[in-house]
Protein backbone atom coordinates (compact mmCIF):
# COMPACT_ATOMS: atom_id res chain seq x y z
CA UNK A 1 0.00 0.00 0.00
CA UNK A 2 1.14 3.40 -0.91
CA UNK A 3 2.37 6.03 1.54
CA UNK A 4 -0.52 8.51 0.91
CA UNK A 5 -2.86 6.16 0.97
CA UNK A 6 -1.79 4.86 4.78
CA UNK A 7 -1.23 8.67 6.03
CA UNK A 8 -4.98 9.40 4.54
CA UNK A 9 -6.19 5.66 6.53
CA UNK A 10 -4.52 6.59 9.66
CA UNK A 11 -5.78 10.18 9.78
CA UNK A 12 -9.47 9.51 9.20
CA UNK A 13 -9.13 6.28 11.59
CA UNK A 14 -7.31 8.38 13.83
CA UNK A 15 -4.71 5.90 14.16
CA UNK A 16 -1.50 7.60 15.56
CA UNK A 17 0.73 5.06 15.44
CA UNK A 18 -0.15 4.48 12.00
CA UNK A 19 0.40 7.95 11.00
CA UNK A 20 3.81 7.78 12.59
CA UNK A 21 4.98 4.93 10.36
CA UNK A 22 4.31 6.96 7.41
CA UNK A 23 6.88 9.51 8.14
CA UNK A 24 10.93 9.54 8.17
CA UNK A 25 12.76 10.07 11.06
CA UNK A 26 13.61 13.53 10.23
CA UNK A 27 9.96 14.58 9.15
CA UNK A 28 9.51 18.29 9.34
CA UNK A 29 5.40 19.55 9.47
CA UNK A 30 5.08 23.38 8.28
CA UNK A 31 2.04 24.96 10.04
CA UNK A 32 -1.06 26.43 8.44
CA UNK A 33 -0.74 28.88 11.38
CA UNK A 34 2.57 30.54 11.35
CA UNK A 35 5.79 30.52 9.23
CA UNK A 36 7.76 30.50 12.49
CA UNK A 37 6.04 27.29 13.79
CA UNK A 38 7.31 23.80 12.52
CA UNK A 39 7.41 21.06 14.44
CA UNK A 40 10.51 18.16 13.32
CA UNK A 41 11.02 14.70 14.16
CA UNK A 42 8.59 11.84 15.52
CA UNK A 43 8.55 12.97 19.21
CA UNK A 44 7.05 16.71 18.14
CA UNK A 45 5.06 15.20 15.41
CA UNK A 46 3.31 12.64 17.29
CA UNK A 47 2.60 15.29 20.07
CA UNK A 48 1.39 17.55 17.51
CA UNK A 49 -1.41 15.15 15.44
CA UNK A 50 -2.46 13.42 19.18
CA UNK A 51 -3.36 17.43 20.29
CA UNK A 52 -4.91 17.75 16.45
CA UNK A 53 -6.58 14.64 16.49
CA UNK A 54 -8.50 15.33 19.85
CA UNK A 55 -9.90 18.29 18.17
CA UNK A 56 -11.00 17.71 15.19
CA UNK A 57 -14.01 15.78 14.12
CA UNK A 58 -14.54 13.29 11.31
CA UNK A 59 -11.52 13.31 9.19
CA UNK A 60 -12.58 12.82 5.14
CA UNK A 61 -9.91 12.57 2.34
CA UNK A 62 -11.22 13.09 -1.09
CA UNK A 63 -8.51 14.19 -3.32
CA UNK A 64 -5.08 12.44 -3.85
CA UNK A 65 -2.77 14.01 -6.52
CA UNK A 66 0.77 13.20 -7.39
CA UNK A 67 3.46 10.93 -8.06
CA UNK A 68 5.97 8.91 -6.01
CA UNK A 69 7.66 11.75 -4.39
CA UNK A 70 5.06 14.63 -4.07
CA UNK A 71 2.08 14.46 -2.71
CA UNK A 72 -1.21 16.47 -2.53
CA UNK A 73 -4.14 15.45 -0.49
CA UNK A 74 -7.30 17.37 0.61
CA UNK A 75 -9.92 16.79 3.47
CA UNK A 76 -12.73 17.76 5.14
CA UNK A 77 -13.37 17.92 9.05
CA UNK A 78 -15.01 19.85 11.27
CA UNK A 79 -14.06 21.21 14.48
CA UNK A 80 -16.24 22.74 17.33
CA UNK A 81 -19.17 21.55 14.92
CA UNK A 82 -17.66 24.31 12.36
CA UNK A 83 -16.43 22.68 8.44
CA UNK A 84 -12.62 23.48 7.76
CA UNK A 85 -10.73 22.22 4.63
CA UNK A 86 -7.40 20.97 4.58
CA UNK A 87 -4.61 20.73 2.05
CA UNK A 88 -1.72 18.61 3.09
CA UNK A 89 1.45 18.56 0.83
CA UNK A 90 3.76 15.87 1.14
CA UNK A 91 7.28 15.19 -0.05
CA UNK A 92 8.39 11.46 0.16
CA UNK A 93 11.80 10.03 0.53
CA UNK A 94 13.08 7.61 -1.74
CA UNK A 95 12.01 4.43 1.09
CA UNK A 96 8.88 6.23 0.69
CA UNK A 97 8.70 7.97 3.94
CA UNK A 98 7.48 11.13 4.49
CA UNK A 99 10.08 13.73 5.11
CA UNK A 100 7.73 17.56 4.79
CA UNK A 101 4.44 17.87 5.19
CA UNK A 102 2.99 21.67 4.61
CA UNK A 103 -0.47 22.29 5.31
CA UNK A 104 -3.45 24.65 4.40
CA UNK A 105 -6.63 25.28 6.08
CA UNK A 106 -9.47 26.87 4.83
CA UNK A 107 -11.99 29.43 5.67
CA UNK A 108 -10.41 31.68 7.77
CA UNK A 109 -12.52 31.37 10.27
CA UNK A 110 -11.74 27.90 10.70
CA UNK A 111 -7.65 28.32 10.74
CA UNK A 112 -8.43 30.54 13.66
CA UNK A 113 -10.25 28.27 15.54
CA UNK A 114 -7.49 25.38 14.78
CA UNK A 115 -5.26 27.88 16.52
CA UNK A 116 -7.53 28.30 19.72
CA UNK A 117 -7.95 24.82 19.95
CA UNK A 118 -4.20 23.59 19.16
CA UNK A 119 -1.86 26.60 20.64
CA UNK A 120 -3.30 25.92 24.09
CA UNK A 121 -3.35 22.29 23.76
CA UNK A 122 -0.21 21.73 22.83
CA UNK A 123 1.30 23.87 25.54
CA UNK A 124 -0.63 21.82 27.64
CA UNK A 125 1.10 18.73 26.64
CA UNK A 126 3.84 19.85 27.18
CA UNK A 127 3.28 21.01 30.70
CA UNK A 128 3.38 24.82 29.96
CA UNK A 129 -0.61 25.24 31.55
CA UNK A 130 0.17 29.35 31.86
CA UNK A 131 1.30 29.62 28.28
CA UNK A 132 -2.14 27.56 27.33
CA UNK A 133 -4.05 29.78 29.17
CA UNK A 134 -2.49 32.96 27.52
CA UNK A 135 -2.62 31.55 23.88
CA UNK A 136 -5.82 30.65 24.58
CA UNK A 137 -7.14 34.17 26.10
CA UNK A 138 -5.28 35.73 22.78
CA UNK A 139 -6.85 33.82 20.36
CA UNK A 140 -10.12 34.40 21.77
CA UNK A 141 -10.56 37.87 19.58
CA UNK A 142 -8.99 36.38 16.72
CA UNK A 143 -11.95 33.46 16.40
CA UNK A 144 -14.33 36.29 17.21
CA UNK A 145 -13.37 39.04 14.85
CA UNK A 146 -13.05 36.68 11.66
CA UNK A 147 -16.49 34.45 12.56
CA UNK A 148 -18.19 37.69 13.32
CA UNK A 149 -17.05 39.61 9.95
CA UNK A 150 -17.46 35.83 7.91
CA UNK A 151 -21.42 36.58 9.07
CA UNK A 152 -21.44 40.11 8.89
CA UNK A 153 -19.20 41.82 6.41
CA UNK A 154 -18.09 38.97 3.84
CA UNK A 155 -21.89 38.91 2.40
CA UNK A 156 -21.96 42.50 2.51
CA UNK A 157 -19.35 42.55 0.09
CA UNK A 158 -20.40 39.41 -2.13
CA UNK A 159 -23.79 40.83 -2.38
CA UNK A 160 -22.82 44.35 -3.42
CA UNK A 161 -20.32 42.76 -6.11
CA UNK A 162 -22.92 40.48 -7.16
CA UNK A 163 -25.26 43.87 -7.77
CA UNK A 164 -22.07 45.54 -9.58
CA UNK A 165 -21.26 42.87 -12.32
CA UNK A 166 -25.01 42.29 -13.75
Amino acid sequence: MNTALRYREAGERKDLDALMSTLAPEVVFHSPLSARAAFQGHDELRTLFGVVFASIGELRYHTDVGDDRTRMLAATTTLDGHTMEESVLLKLDENGLITEITMFVRPLPALTRLMAALGPGLARAQGRKGVAALVGVAAGPLVFMTESGDKTLVPLVTAASRRTTR
